[in-house]
């Protein structure tokens, strides 16, 4: 008789702990950034929550979605106190802290910017002149390289705004911004006469990232990859793409 109770017992606690797996994986929690336009909006909308919503959706995932500052959403995922973040880049300062599918969201390109009437003289990001002031956005991932170049001061903004902001009153020489997200903010503020792209950053691989504390992190990258598939199979996935403009995709 013990012995049967005991059997029924591990029977129990096996369901249990099946049920409770599933279950896991019907939602999945994440943080959102509110200033990333076209891609994340504070309105939580755009073409990222656009892809996640509707890649999950078609595996049977529900996405619960928070909206905070960038910075704050990598901090969140980090800590496991959500399942994933929107918009990470994968690079080495990233590979080590997160679990990332397969397949990217998409690709990026991130380029400096710099006001028209005080222009930068420089070829590219390795001959920029010393104690150049470059604005960047805090927390954002801008390319294993920024490390390297020399002459450079990083000052550190907390959104799109301030660092154009910044720029068009010369408190800083140059900013870095990825190129969609750029057009997007320099055209809302009216200042596309002012400002202009003058080279390359980087290009980035984008991803939806899984937090290294949930055990479920790989399944769900999975499932996303999954989901991502189906997308680029039907065609949704170029049409969600093509609402954002031209970008590089896989």
């Amino acid at each position: 008789m013990l012995h049967t109770r005991l059997t029924l017992l591990f029977i129990t606690s096996l369901l249990c702990c099946f049920a409770t797996a599933n279950e896991s994986l019907t939602t999945v929690k994440l943080a959102a950034e509110d200033n990333w336009a076209p891609f994340a909006r504070a309105s939580g909308t755009g073409v990222s929550h656009s892809l996640i919503n509707r890649a999950f959706s078609t595996v049977g995932v529900k996405v619960d979605s928070i909206v905070v500052p960038y910075s704050r959403a990598v901090v969140m995922a980090r800590e496991g106190l959500v399942d994933g973040v929107f918009n990470l880049v994968k690079e080495q300062s990233t590979e080590s802290e997160f679990i990332f599918g397969k397949q990217p969201l998409f690709s990026a390109t991130a380029s400096f910017y710099h006001k028209i009437s005080t222009p930068v003289k420089a070829k590219d990001k390795w001959q920029l002149p010393p104690n150049t002031k470059v604005g960047i956005i805090r927390g954002y991932e801008y390319g294993d390289e920024l490390k390297q170049l020399p002459n450079i001061k990083l000052i550190t903004l907390s959104n799109h705004n301030q660092l154009i902001n910044l720029l068009l009153l010369d408190r800083i020489d140059v900013a870095i911004m990825y190129d969609l997200v750029a057009k997007q903010y320099i055209t809302q503020m009216g200042v596309s006469q002012e400002i202009e792209q003058i080279f390359t950053n980087h290009t980035g691989q984008v991803y939806l990232a899984f937090s290294k504390l949930n055990p479920h992190a790989s399944k769900l990258a999975e499932l996303l990859d999954r989901g991502l598939t189906t997308l680029k199979g039907d065609g949704s996935y170029q049409e969600i793409m093509a609402s954002a403009g031209s970008l590089s995709r896989n």
